[in-house]
């Protein structure tokens, strides 16, 4: 009887073989008359810092810019289902683009603190331990 390999998928690890950035997209939400967007205003229509300009930084990530009353704020959408609204009221230009940078960067996760020095899906360091794992003659030995 000849013996057979079995299959295995690879598995997606983000880093080995590509990457694929966090944020998939940004949307850009701005009002077109209220004080508090100006400086997302000059963001979009200055040719130096422009949308434009930035985005050609992150061409796998797409911009949406929306024209809506209110205050401006960024919504960035992640490939883990969350999405996070970062308000930009009242900011100038390159706070703006200093902020969108930052949270591009995120990966969308919630911080949370880190107490151990490893971290491991095994609890031990010799993995995960069971009785059944002794040989019967052992077992029950008191």
């Amino acid at each position: 009887m000849p013996v057979k390999a079995i299959p295995k998928g690879s598995l997606a690890r983000n880093g080995i073989g590509a990457f694929v950035r966090p944020c998939y997209k940004v949307t850009l939400q701005f009002c077109n008359w209220g004080g508090s967007s100006q400086g997302m205003r000059d963001f979009l229509t200055t040719e130096k810092t422009s949308l434009a300009k930035f985005a050609s930084n992150f061409k796998d990530t797409y911009f949406e810019v929306k024209k809506q009353a209110g205050h401006p704020q960024l919504i960035l959408h992640y490939n883990n289902g969350k999405n996070r609204s970062v308000d930009v009221r009242n900011q100038s230009r390159s706070e703006i683009i200093k902020k969108l940078w930052e949270n591009l960067q995120k990966s969308g996760n919630d911080p949370f603190k880190f107490n151990q020095k490893v971290m491991s899906n095994n609890e031990s360091v010799r993995g995960v331990w069971s009785p059944l794992h002794v040989a019967k003659e052992n077992r029950h030995r008191i």
